[in-house]
């Protein structure tokens, strides 16, 4: 009987990620670093993209001496409300790697592959 009210206990608490921010309306959370394949894995939110909306990305990033040079996204949703809340509209990219780009993330990967 003890078992299962510990399991109940155990079952009632809820998983809560706290998103870290990264300056202005830039979130992240879920760092995974893979100093064997030199790979960083992101969950990355851009609040108020548009309005009352936000967005994350599932993003990969392989690092070479502490700098990102590829880049490839897992899934991406959208959602309506702040901070990831309200209706949610998921999308796939298939996850293929590119050349990584200047842009909003980079000083993040830039951080993240330093931690490598």
């Amino acid at each position: 009987m003890r078992f299962v009210f510990i399991l109940m206990m155990l079952m009632s608490f809820s998983v809560h990620a706290e998103w870290r921010s990264n300056g202005g309306n830039v979130y992240s959370q879920d760092v995974e670093l893979n100093p064997l394949t030199q790979r960083v894995s992101v969950q990355l939110l851009i609040d108020d993209v548009s309005g009352d909306s936000s967005i994350i990305n599932h993003m990969q990033y392989q690092c070479d001496n502490g700098v990102p040079i590829k880049e490839r996204n897992f899934w991406h949703a959208y959602y309506e409300g702040r901070m990831g809340t309200g209706n949610v509209a998921y999308g796939s990219e298939g996850a293929p790697w590119v050349p990584h780009e200047d842009n909003r993330f980079t000083v993040i990967a830039i951080l993240l592959c330093q931690d490598l």
